[in-house]
């Protein structure tokens, strides 16, 4: 896995006959001159050669990421996140090797291109034991009830049993495990402690739930028992919809009808109401060994610098910030307490907490998430998907996913 470095601004050339004033030799002016059209010239180049590099924009696990470029990336003019302390992160990418200084968080060490901490000090900052197995490359922490297990140099670990995705693997270097910074500041912190996250903490007053799809965009499609996702998702929002209305909370909805909305009006839809939390619905399809897969999984947006799970190399647009950034660390409690409540009232696989960089997360102006409820190619799923009462079950698996959202926000903004 590769990952891309920040441009680096190289100080301009001075023409050596102004330099303090000091007379120089038409000779040694030519060449100062020389330099500077050198200079110019290099730059010029690279950034015509990054210019004709293809932005993809996806829109939802397994899309074609050309399907949507007519949706701007942001430019990376806005600052990169703050951490879990509200210290300023210093997580954007740092040289390759393993490079060592020290911060307010401790030691700071550069390994594939991104800064990361040492985990075990990390972990004991919020009250974690940490317990080592395996010669040193597995690290169980625990809290309370909650356990963490983590394996070295990869980025899946398990939550009390839940499946969790870094956006970097563990690495094992000088007889520990570390975790880049930007998943300790983004991911760790957030399902550690959220109250960690109080100094961004968002009230809880408007939810906007997307359903995806519509008109004549279909989404996934069980050809054999005539099951189209857009019907499913419209249907599983508005039984939402009433589930969180009746607990007291304002909901707008991106779509009411079978119609289509473009990807970049829906979280505008949300952000024009003022909403709180984001939540996309889908229902998820695979083309390989299709009656093998089936079961829940949850997205979030991934951060910047970071490359999602659908890739193995970054591309440049990865490096730019974009307004889901901000949210990161609450898009992370929301979406793994929903996907909690997805496995335990539906006991149905667990596909995970994952991350992607989708279109409607990475514009959301607030907290957001995409389900993923279950899977229309898998048949024995999709029979379930398509009776009213299963889609009511994970209306309310999602409602009770955002109540314990709603704990945790309160909890911190205490």
């Amino acid at each position: 896995m590769r990952t891309i470095s920040p441009t680096i601004l190289h100080p301009t050339p001075t023409i050596p006959a102004m330099e303090k004033g000091i007379n120089k030799t038409p000779a040694r002016m030519l060449r100062g001159l020389l330099a500077c059209a050198l200079f110019a010239a290099a730059h010029i180049a690279a950034d015509a050669q990054d210019a004709s590099r293809p932005l993809s924009s996806p829109t939802r696990p397994g899309a074609a990421s050309s399907q949507h470029s007519n949706i701007p990336l942001s430019k990376p003019t806005v600052p990169a996140a703050s951490s879990a302390s509200g210290a300023k992160a210093s997580s954007k990418p740092a040289n390759t090797g393993a490079k060592k200084k020290s911060s307010a968080s401790g030691t700071v060490v550069s390994l594939g291109g991104l800064n990361h901490i040492d985990l075990v000090p990390f972990a004991k900052t919020m009250g974690y034991s940490a317990t080592w197995q395996n010669d040193g490359k597995q690290l169980t922490l625990k809290k309370g009830g909650t356990r963490i297990e983590i394996t070295g140099e990869s980025r899946e670990f398990l939550l009390n049993g839940t499946r969790v995705f870094a956006g970097s693997a563990f690495r094992i270097y000088r007889r520990s495990l570390w975790v880049s910074r930007i998943d300790a500041d983004t991911l760790l912190a957030p399902i550690m402690d959220p109250r960690r996250g109080r100094s961004t903490v968002m009230q809880l007053k408007v939810i906007a739930i997307d359903a995806g799809h519509g008109g004549i965009d279909k989404g996934k499609i069980n050809e054999r028992l005539k099951i189209y996702e857009k019907d499913m998702v419209l249907d599983t929002a508005k039984r939402l919809k009433t589930l969180l209305e009746k607990r007291g909370y304002k909901v707008v909805m991106t779509r009411t009808a079978d119609k289509k909305v473009e990807l970049g009006d829906r979280p505008e839809v949300a952000a024009k109401a003022g909403a709180d939390l984001f939540i996309s619905i889908h229902y998820n399809s695979v083309a390989s060994r299709p009656q093998s897969v089936s079961g829940a999984e949850v997205y979030r947006f991934t951060p910047r610098y970071q490359v999602p799970m659908r890739r193995e190399k970054s591309q440049p647009s990865d490096a730019l910030w974009n307004p889901g950034d901000a949210h990161g660390f609450w898009s992370s409690v929301a979406g793994i307490k929903i996907q909690q409540a997805l496995l335990s009232s539906l006991k149905v696989s667990d596909r995970g907490f994952k991350h992607d960089k989708l279109a409607v997360l990475r514009l959301a102006k607030c907290p957001a998430v995409l389900v993923e409820a279950g899977f229309l190619s898998h048949n024995a799923e999709a029979r379930k998907i398509a009776t009213p009462a299963y889609r009511q079950q994970i209306a309310e698996a999602i409602a009770k996913g955002v109540d314990a959202y709603a704990t945790a926000v309160a909890a911190a903004r205490k």
